[in-house]
Order: C-alpha cells, then structure tokens, then sequence
C-alpha cells in the first residue's frame, strides 16, 4: 500500500520544489531589475553600490505590491482550468504521450514570459518611484552633514565640495560598506538628472543624519 502513495509523493514533491524556486528567482529577478532601473536614474550601477542580495527580495516585493491588481485576472484564469479540467485533461495526456518534447518547449516559453512580464513591471515601477521622488523633492532621502577627515584636498574643486559636506545640503541615497552616496538638489529642486557623489568613508571622519 506504501508503494504507490511513495510514487505520488515523489513527483509531489520535486513539482513543489520546481515552483519554490521559479518563485525565488521570479522575486529576485524582479527586485534586481527594479534597482537596476532605479538606480540607473542616478547614473549608478548595481555593482558599484554593493546591495545586498536580501534586498532584492524586498525590492521584488514592492514591485508585486503595486501590481498587486494582476492577481484577479491570474485567479480567473486558474477558475477557468478548474472548470474546463475535464475536457482539457484528455489533451493534456494525449500531449504528454504524444508530443513530449513540445510541452516541454511550451513549459519554457511559459517561464520566460513570466520573467519579461516581470522585468517590464519592475522597470515600469521604477520609473514611477524616481518620478514620485522627484516630483516630492526627494523628501523621503534624510539630509546629512559630513564632516571630512583633514587635511582637506588640495585640488580647489574639491576642496569646495569637501567645504560643503557640513552644511547639511547633501542627501543621503545610500550607504555600503565603504562608500556614501550623496546627492544635492539644483535651485529647481527637479532636475532630469542627479549627479551623485561617492564619498569612501576612510575619508569621513563624523556623519550626521538629520531629521
């Protein structure tokens, strides 16, 4: 009696794991895509900034938050199987005997457009986050006042810049391991493009968040 229930457990189980992690890169792949086009807005690539791979995930959440909508037509078309499962399942079987190398081929195109529906979206809620951003003046980006270590660079461009870390003019984009990322609005407030500083913390001697 165990034999046949070890048998449908079997396949049970490697279908679970196959969707588990489809899921996984499905959500990664997504947050991914949705920082890469962020962040690009910024003239800054992923691996200049050192994310952390958990990130992603979390990214890959937002982007399935906004669309959250497609979940209704999904739902409506896993009704629809339900209902026609038995007039379908005759071909299903007739397919998987006769023609197994074309529903393989299927399963795979299947797959793919999931992923490019998945990166359209998250290019698509990209560009609206930096838009909703820009429009509000970056407010959800704290101001922060850097203090330099000194001595200060010679070069007079830089030294200028340096000059301005205290004041508090700069925004904060981001922070890694060893770098500040650092942005400040023009007089407009809505520029089409925000130079961004990188600034090595070995060089930082004090930051300060403001609220």
């Amino acid at each position: 009696m165990s034999a046949p229930s070890e048998r449908t457990a079997g396949p049970l189980l490697l279908d679970l794991a196959t969707v588990t992690a489809l899921l996984t890169a499905l959500g990664y792949f997504t947050g991914w895509t949705y920082a890469y086009h962020y962040f690009g807005h910024f003239k800054l690539g992923l691996l200049t900034l050192e994310i952390p791979t958990e990130y992603f995930f979390v990214y890959g959440f937002w982007v399935f938050k906004t669309w959250w909508w497609l979940v209704i037509p999904y739902g409506l078309g896993i009704v629809l199987l339900a209902f026609y499962e038995s007039r379908l399942s005759p071909r299903l079987d007739r397919l998987k005997t006769e023609r197994p190398r074309l529903l393989k081929q299927l399963q795979i195109l299947g797959v793919l457009l999931a992923f490019l529906l998945a990166w359209w979206l998250a290019a698509v809620s990209a560009g609206w986050y930096y838009q909703a951003q820009q429009d509000n003046g970056f407010l959800a980006y704290p101001h922060v006042r850097v203090w330099p270590n000194e001595p200060l660079p010679e070069d007079a461009t830089l030294k200028e810049l340096y000059g301005e870390l205290p004041g508090g003019v700069y925004r904060l984009l981001l922070e890694n391991k060893e770098t500040l990322f650092l942005f400040k609005l023009p007089p407009d407030g809505k520029p089409a493009r925000l130079p961004v500083i990188k600034l090595p913390l070995k060089e930082v001697k004090l930051l300060r968040v403001l609220p």
